[in-house]
């Protein structure tokens, strides 16, 4: 969308609605997809009285999407509840490539060894690659290719100017909680009774482009947002982003879409 840090809150009861593990991983995957389209650099999970094991259940699959498909054998182990990701749809983003690895490429590679020399490293290659550095085992990091043939050597380092992803974090606390941690500069509020969008438009795109790090948050299921979240210090704005909606209730993962669409087109207005 830009290359501001962008942070979604999504609730944990996004799931609880069904017991259907096939639809929970489909409405999770929604979300997933939706912010690698628009460059979501991480999705905050806040406690919305659900069960904690939705929000375990919303960030696994979340991080499953993320990670790149020839290290989810070794990240994720088999059980219950990863029994549908086939049905996830795949991110496409640059740090999940389709071809072999090629000198000055950047890679995400999972930490396999550590020696005294340096760490060795999954980069999805016929064999392991070498980063000189010590680095902790059994965790995900962005590498460069520097070398490529007998041995592949990598060094640490990520893309400035390629969208990478994005983190998946559950806070295990409420929205109020949760955004005292994270810290957003700007926030909005989504809700289909606040105003229009489009009655603040360039006051809000004002305030979020001179920001470095801005929010989005969004409700569940069951009772949305509250809607005084502006009096309570919250959120710098609250707004409809489908105003004269067709349906009675406008789901959360299509929410997340449409809320995006619209930021998207309104952050790159000249």
């Amino acid at each position: 969308m830009n290359n501001r840090y962008l942070s979604l809150f999504i609730p944990d009861s996004l799931t609880a609605e069904t017991k259907d593990l096939k639809l929970k991983t489909y409405k999770v995957g929604l979300i997933g997809r939706s912010a690698a389209i628009f460059r979501v650099k991480q999705i905050v999970v806040y406690h919305d009285n659900a069960p904690k094991d939705e929000a375990n259940f919303i960030k696994d699959i979340l991080t499953y999407m993320d990670t790149p498909q020839y290290l989810r054998k070794r990240v994720f182990p088999i059980r219950k509840e990863l029994q549908h990701v086939g049905i996830l749809p795949p991110l496409r983003t640059p740090h999940h490539p389709t071809i072999k690895p090629i000198e000055g490429d950047f890679r995400q590679g999972l930490t396999l060894k550590r020696t005294k020399k340096g760490t060795f490293v999954d980069i999805g290659a016929d064999k392991p690659a070498f980063c000189k550095e010590q680095l902790t085992v059994n965790k995900i990091f962005s590498f460069k290719i520097t070398k490529l043939g007998k041995e592949i050597i990598v060094d640490p380092d990520e893309p400035d100017d390629t969208y990478w992803g994005y983190e998946t974090l559950s806070t295990y606390k409420n929205l109020h909680q949760s955004l005292k941690l994270i810290k957003p500069e700007v926030v909005i509020a989504t809700s289909r009774y606040a105003t229009p969008i489009t009655s603040i438009l360039d006051e809000v795109k004002s305030k979020v482009t001179k920001a470095k790090h801005w929010a989005i948050l969004f409700g569940g299921p069951y009772s949305g947002l509250p809607h005084n979240l502006s009096s309570l210090n919250l959120a710098d704005f609250e707004v409809n982003t489908v105003p004269n909606q067709g349906t009675q209730t406008i789901r959360t993962e299509e929410a997340v879409l449409s809320t995006l669409s619209i930021f998207n087109l309104i952050l790159n207005l000249e």
